[in-house]
């Protein structure tokens, strides 16, 4: 598991542990798991899915994954 947490201007969207998270990328769809290499990536609309449960629509964001922590500047 992870530490993950999804904000946008106004509010925490989301801050919790996961174990894999789904992405909509600019370049495509990408998941996030456990150790997986730094990444930085613009997000496109459309939804974050945490562990298969757990949906949040955004109209954008950037999203980062850097030592095993996860964090999504989102537009929703």
């Amino acid at each position: 598991m992870f530490p993950m947490v999804v904000v946008n201007p106004k509010k925490i969207l989301f801050e919790g542990q996961a174990t894999k998270v789904f992405l909509q990328g600019d370049k495509g769809e990408f998941e996030i798991l456990e150790y997986h290499s730094p990444i930085m990536s613009v997000l496109r609309k459309g939804r974050i899915v945490i562990d298969g449960k757990k949906f949040i629509s955004i109209k954008g964001g950037i999203a980062r994954f850097d030592q095993n922590t996860l964090v999504v500047l989102a537009e929703s």
